[in-house]
């Protein structure tokens, strides 16, 4: 019962989310908002740096960087519970997966163990190209595949972008929150400190499965949208979980998963 309260109240502030950001979106194309960049998290990347290359003295876009940095910084705490509470494009993946037939059972599509290894890199690598990018003064160019840009100016989609928007709305349809998995360059922002926290063993708030219900039903596992296997990780210190709250819905067990906080990661 307190998972799926729990649950209910994750959905609210998705939607909640949601519903402003398409007010901000509908202000921007409408031209009474000036630029994306301004409600963009990842603008503590792209233009925190940029501003402090060029030492311009003030941060361009400044609550959209100090505010992606704070959020990055407190994951360190609480973990990605940005992406699996708050992010649109989060919200967006879940709502058209669940469009797809095949995930009526509760069950996420998982790829092979190999594939899943090797996709969770690219992440990372767009979060170095990105910031070399910025360094080299060529920034502009990833943002033509920036999926804010697009959605806020639909009538200047260009073919990087629209290839974007595909991967996030297309292929999340067949494979939920694939854009969170394995390319999304804020998610492996927000790991980088998560890893940083570790290192320096700050306590966090953690999934842990209680071993004495375990039923080995593997439903955690199955139900996680990340791919992370909570069975077998039995505390789940995985820097890719958003807090979604499904392994915990899925469990038979009364308690069988709770979030603990853990004084060494």
């Amino acid at each position: 019962m307190k998972n799926n309260k729990a649950q209910d109240l994750r959905k609210v502030i998705q939607y909640l989310s949601l519903g402003i950001t398409l007010i901000v979106v509908v202000l921007l194309i409408n031209g009474v908002l000036n630029s994306a960049h301004g409600f963009c998290p990842y603008a503590s990347i792209c233009f925190g740096v940029l501003s402090a290359k060029l030492s311009f003295g003030v941060l361009l876009f400044p609550i959209a960087v100090i505010a992606g940095l704070t959020i990055a910084v407190t994951t360190i705490f609480w973990g990605r519970r940005f992406c699996g509470y708050v992010c649109p494009f989060g919200t967006v993946q879940e709502m058209i997966f669940s469009l797809n037939p095949k995930s009526r059972n509760n069950r996420q599509l998982q790829l092979p163990i190999w594939l899943h290894r090797f996709l969770k890199v690219f992440k990372y690598v767009i979060l170095f190209i990105t910031i070399l990018a910025i360094f080299r003064s060529v920034q502009y160019g990833y943002m033509r595949f920036c999926p804010v840009l697009a959605v806020s100016n639909p009538l200047g989609i260009t073919l990087y972008s629209a290839l974007t928007l595909f991967v996030i709305f297309v292929v999340g349809f067949f494979i939920n929150r694939f854009w969170c998995r394995y390319l999304c360059p804020y998610a492996a922002l927000m790991n980088v400190f998560q890893y940083i926290g570790k290192i320096l063993k700050i306590p966090s708030k953690r999934i842990q499965v209680n071993e004495e219900l375990c039923r080995d039903c593997k439903l955690c596992s199955k139900n996680c949208p990340m791919q992370i296997d909570v069975h077998a990780q039995k505390r789940v210190t995985d820097v890719n979980c958003i807090f979604c709250l499904k392994c915990l819905q899925s469990c038979p067990a009364e308690d069988g998963i709770k979030i603990k906080k853990i004084k060494k990661n």
